[in-house]
């Protein structure tokens, strides 16, 4: 498939029809697939000028004509399925599932609050909202957070800490990932937005987009671009999402094992122990893959030790579906040492 790209803005609102043809202007020179916007000022009395200007492939969620708003925008020349539509919180966040190759996508739009002391309570509903979505299927978050997590990616203090550790429990319990971060991991000097106050300059990577670490190998590309008509950057990945098609060249993984106590809390431990090693590789999307080859020794080896005539499976891990087998014993192995991992299984990844 035509690879997606997937961007964000904040519009600092596009009420006006002079601005709405600005920023459509842009986005059609951009040539985006999907757009999340934030700070639209619309009203329902808008949708129809939207829609006769850009087409039918755009989903508001209004707040008023002078504060917040969001809408997603699909390109024309993009027809997805969409499978539902969710105003989770008016005005800031504006859910749509939709189906596109074969592959189900939560597409989650947000604007956080400007006001640093209603964030809190703003993040948690975000959080409860996505706790409804299944865990199983694709996530791209992406907006404006008015949050930053890390030091690199702000002047100054975070103004609201509390915000910034509610969205990073958000983070790492749907298994997100920043996919500019991971792609630019050394810059420190690209922002979205940029404010003088007091005759001195503040800037903050506010905007951004989030993916599933399942996907984040189909993320090609990422970058920031200047808006001329905000004070805010456009912020894109490219992706090529599509529901994987499971083959012979897949590991397959004994779904027996699953029953086996021992077997559970042993890999329950590996893989904690794994998580914890994620800071020391380049990229997340590196530790993913590497962790895949971990997990799959660990299920041959705990199979072999149980019945060694018996296969776990000798392909390379994939990302496809898993295989039933027999029935392992019970006696348990203990969780397999990192560093037993053979040194080529890295070399696989790449340099």
């Amino acid at each position: 498939m035509t690879p997606l790209i997937i961007a964000t803005l904040n519009t600092r609102g596009c009420r006006m029809a002079l601005r709405r043809f600005q920023v459509l202007s842009y986005l059609r020179e951009g040539g985006y697939s999907v757009v999340f916007l934030q700070e639209t000022h619309t009203d329902p009395t808008a949708e129809d000028r939207w829609r006769l200007e850009w087409g039918d492939g755009v989903y508001f969620s209004h707040f008023t004509t002078w504060q917040a708003g969001v809408a997603t925008l699909f390109s024309p020349n993009l027809r997805p399925e969409v499978l539902g539509v969710t105003e989770a919180v008016l005005g800031h966040l504006l859910h749509l599932q939709v189906r596109m190759e074969g592959l189900v996508v939560n597409l989650v739009n947000i604007y956080a609050p400007q006001t640093s002391s209603k964030r809190p309570q703003f993040y948690q509903r975000v959080s409860d909202f996505l706790s409804t979505l299944d865990s199983h299927k694709c996530l791209v978050l992406g907006g404006d957070f008015n949050t930053t997590l890390e030091e690199r990616d702000h002047s100054g203090a975070e103004p609201s800490p509390a915000t910034a550790n509610i969205l990073q429990g958000i983070v790492e319990h749907h298994s997100l990932v920043d996919v500019w971060r991971d792609h630019h991991p050394d810059d420190t000097s690209t922002f979205t937005f940029v404010w003088v106050e007091a005759h001195r300059s503040h800037h903050s990577r506010l905007d951004r987009i989030y993916l599933s670490c399942f996907h984040l190998s189909q993320a090609h590309s990422s970058a920031i671009r200047p808006a001329p008509f905000s004070d805010h950057h456009l912020v894109t990945i490219t992706v090529s999402l599509r529901a994987e098609r499971p083959g012979p060249a897949y590991w397959h993984f004994n779904n027996s094992l699953l029953e086996d106590e021992s077997f559970v809390t042993s890999f329950r431990e590996f893989w904690l122990a794994w998580r914890e090693q994620w800071h020391a590789f380049p990229s997340v999307r590196r530790w993913w893959d590497l962790g895949k080859v971990h997990a799959k020794l660990f299920c041959r080896d705990y199979t072999r030790g149980h019945q060694p005539t018996e296969k776990c499976g000798d392909r390379a891990v994939g990302t496809g579906g898993l295989k039933d087998g027999e029935a392992p014993g019970r006696r348990s192995r203990g969780p397999v040492p990192l560093r037993s991992v053979p040194g080529e299984a890295g070399g696989a990844l790449g340099p």
